[in-house]
């Protein structure tokens, strides 16, 4: 295990936070883990952390397939979109689309190559149900948005707890050189996240192995307490209905 650097952080540490931001800042970002494994954990304290940015900073595409994880931060200005049927689904990738081409556009006529303005990030809640419901439609979609979507700052996390290669096609795998590997069935699963063993070892929950073009990193990952992620929410839920 001498391939992983270990960063222990505790609830004092004043870098704490600076996990969930390194993640937001990764053009892409898989998060894979057996049931149970704190997948919720890291998804709600990279939006939390979001949250602390303007609407116009940090703006939200949110599919919700389970109709669980996301549904409570539907209401708050940052979210553009939030999908947790079929055909929402495949419109909330498709909007996406459109605004990294628009994006695009932009930088053409001002003759830059990266986007100058906020970030969007499309989060999908879990990818294995997306990919087994609707593969055929969204697949080029995300596959596309993947390719595309850094120069434009547009960046998709995805979430699953089936690393497969039919879930994580090929095509679609290569785009995510930042990953986060929580705790997996078996080794197979850390090697399709990872590229090696080791996440099948993980305690239960708490631990993940975050992988960047950096290196590979072990971290003990900060959970936020419900209330302050309630207490942000109903914040920008007020200011969103006053304007």
């Amino acid at each position: 295990m001498s391939l992983f650097r270990k960063h222990y952080k505790t609830p004092a540490s004043n870098e704490l936070y600076t996990l969930f931001d390194d993640m937001a800042s990764q053009p892409h970002l898989l998060v894979a883990g057996a049931t149970g494994s704190g997948k919720s954990v890291v998804v709600n304290g990279i939006i939390y952390n979001l949250l602390h940015n303007g609407p116009e900073e940090s703006g939200l595409i949110l599919i919700d397939p389970k109709r669980v994880e996301l549904i409570k931060y539907k209401s708050v200005p940052h979210c553009i979109k939030y999908a947790s049927e079929p055909e929402d689904m495949i419109k909330a990738l498709e909007y996406a689309m459109r605004i990294t081409e628009d994006r695009y556009k932009t930088m053409a006529r001002q003759r830059v190559s990266k986007y100058a303005g906020g970030h969007i990030y499309v989060i999908i809640d879990e990818l294995a149900d997306l990919m087994t419901t609707q593969g055929k439609a969204v697949r080029p979609l995300i596959q596309r948005l993947c390719q595309i979507g850094r120069a434009a700052n547009v960046h998709v996390i995805a979430c699953t707890q089936c690393p497969l290669a039919k879930v994580i096609p090929t095509e679609i795998g290569v785009n995510f050189d930042a990953r986060v590997g929580l705790r997996t069935r078996n080794a197979q699963d850390s090697r399709n996240i990872l590229g090696c063993t080791g996440c099948e070892l993980l305690p239960r929950y708490g631990q993940a192995y975050y992988m960047t073009p950096d290196g590979t990193d072990l971290w003990n990952v900060p959970m936020y307490p419900a209330d302050a992620v309630s207490a942000v929410v109903s914040w920008w839920t007020s200011r969103k209905c006053v304007a």
